[in-house]
């Protein structure tokens, strides 16, 4: 959800955004896209003398400025001659992180990235489509925190890709004034273009895994349920996010419109003038002011739907096509998803963010404390002050709190990561096993090891288990600095057998096709009925319920008051 929120400001307080641009002398790596135009990328090396080709910076959708500003993606219509692509595009606007809000990016940001081994390979390569997370506000796909160099070692095509954020990606009336999921739609182009184009970099278009974390995990999650991106992608891997997620649905647009319009200082009316002088700004700084940052989230955090995420667009849209037309809840218990091989997981600790909250705010135990109302899942829509209330929070209270009071930090942080993951994942498996034949991969990432950097990052380290984020190192290369543990360690081989699997599963529909002595030790199998599971630690230990007894009251509740 809150993705590598520190990390991601560190690394984008060093980051230009466009490198200095090269001349070449001759065709080499140059590829013909299927509207005519070519694009020079250049060769890169991935270590161990081995190299890729990389093409960065590639626009996939006209700029979504002036009148094309909350508005659906259109796709670029391409240029003549050859198109630079050796540096990354511009990012998507985004906020600072943490406490001080602070503008980077622009409007003009719909770029993705292509990273290839081999252009003429003798067989396609399967492709690897990311969706980076920064809870719907921030991140971007740049190489600067997701290298590619690992994943592409294992032979596979690496596409990354930038979306529209925060406000000019998600903001929504309720209305056909502006019917959100502008995102989304992004995403959705950004797909179509790999279908048309990724065959001329050596890719499989009929083996594309969408993959994400956090936000890019609920959104994976989105791909899965909406009629736009069905037939676009054949494989799925879901990190640490749901649709079914509280933080990743805005269930009540138009009042979240109106809260918005009033903080911009807007004197409309109407959700159509609300729209109309969006359009009109010109200062990009007074779109950051309105984005909440990771800690200044009104509370309880987490525990509410984000200002800015996905819709439900109304049947007036005037939008070509509807990108989510009914509740999340409602497409996946209906079983009407795009049924393709799924993996989804989560880390075990991932709210440990939350003990840093607690040091930094101290007093936010004592406002839950003094607001027990705050432990009902919103989205239940259970009156306060009520016997199911009351019974709702005295089951949370025994499970996390020992029936008192909230104080203790490894609680909190273990409540929330209930609240926040867990159980949205679990009931995420739940609800696809029932409804689709492709296998569903389940897996719990619990490593604890020298590329946890998020868990570095915020000082926790004295804390058990993988908290948000921290699986990301073991997939990606990040900071272009090479990985700093030992050989044949635990935290080499973590991530040898993350890269293996992640990668097989986009090859074959199957992360563990062959087992060996080393990285592969354990049969990964399918959920089945029982929650099967992965659980990737220090070694791969397959089991089934992950925290069982914390899943059962809340899937008990939830069957009881939902």
């Amino acid at each position: 959800m809150f993705k590598t929120v520190f990390l991601l400001a560190v690394f984008t307080a060093v980051y230009v955004i466009a490198a200095p641009q090269k001349a070449f002398a001759d065709d080499e790596y140059v590829v013909e896209l299927h509207h005519g135009g070519k694009l020079q990328g250049e060769l890169k090396s991935a270590g161990s003398k081995q190299k890729y080709v990389s093409f960065k910076g590639i626009p996939y959708g006209k700029p979504p400025i002036n009148e094309l500003r909350l508005r659906p993606t259109v796709p670029h219509p391409g240029w003549k001659g050859i198109r630079n692509a050796t540096s990354h595009g511009g990012t998507c606007l985004n906020p600072g992180y943490l406490l001080t809000p602070s503008q980077s990016g622009q409007e003009d940001c719909l770029y993705l990235n292509v990273y290839t081994p081999d252009l003429n390979p003798e067989e396609k390569y399967p492709v690897m489509f990311w969706i980076h997370g920064g809870a719907f506000n921030a991140g971007s796909g740049n190489s600067l925190i997701y290298g590619p160099e690992w994943l592409l070692k294992e032979d596979v095509i690496v596409v990354t890709i930038n979306y529209r954020l925060g406000l000019l990606g998600w903001f929504a009336t309720g209305d056909k004034h502006s019917c959100g999921n502008y995102g989304a739609k992004d995403i959705v182009t950004a797909l179509k273009w790999v279908q048309s184009n990724i065959e001329k970099f050596g890719g499989d278009k009929d083996r594309v895994t969408v993959f994400g974390e956090s936000a890019g995990s609920a959104l994976t999650h989105y791909m899965m349920l909406s009629k736009m991106s069905r037939g676009l992608f054949s494989r799925a891997i879901a990190q640490s996010g749901s649709a079914l997620a509280p933080w990743s649905y805005q269930d009540f647009p138009k009042t979240t419109a109106f809260r918005i319009a009033k903080k911009l200082g807007l004197n409309a009316t109407t959700t159509e003038e609300i729209v109309d002088e969006i359009r009109k700004i010109d200062d990009l700084s007074r779109f950051i002011a309105v984005t909440a940052t990771l800690l200044t989230l009104d509370l309880p955090r987490g525990n509410l739907a984000f200002d800015y995420a996905p819709v439900v667009e109304p049947e007036d849209c005037d939008d070509e096509e509807r990108f989510l037309v009914e509740p999340p809840i409602v497409t996946t218990t209906k079983g009407d998803i795009y049924d393709v091989p799924f993996m989804v997981g989560h880390n075990d600790a991932e709210a440990l963010y939350n003990v840093r909250e607690l040091d930094i705010y101290p007093t936010t135990a004592d406002q839950y404390n003094n607001n027990s109302q705050w432990l009902l899942p919103y989205e239940w829509h259970i009156l306060p002050h009520t016997a199911a209330a009351d019974d709702i929070i005295t089951h949370v209270k025994n499970m996390y709190f020992n029936g008192g009071k909230i104080g203790d930090k490894t609680q909190y942080a273990t409540y929330n990561t209930d609240r926040h993951f867990s159980y949205s994942v679990s009931k995420t498996v739940e609800l696809h096993s029932a409804a689709q034949k492709s296998p569903i991969y389940y897996y719990v990432f619990s490593f604890d090891g020298m590329l946890n950097y998020i868990k570095k990052i915020f000082v926790v380290l004295k804390y058990k288990g993988a908290m948000h984020a921290d699986e990301l190192g073991y997939l990606w290369k990040m900071m272009h600095a090479p990985a700093p543990i030992i050989p044949g360690g635990k935290a080499d081989i973590t991530k040898s057998r993350m890269l293996r699997m992640w990668t097989n599963f986009a090859k074959f529909a199957d992360p563990t096709p062959v087992i060996d002595d080393k990285i592969i030790t354990t049969k990964w199998s399918p959920v089945k009925g029982r929650q099967e599971y992965m659980d990737i630690g220090d070694e791969l230990v397959f089991g089934s319920e992950p925290f069982a007894e914390r899943m059962r009251m809340w899937k008990k509740l939830d069957q009881k008051y939902n």
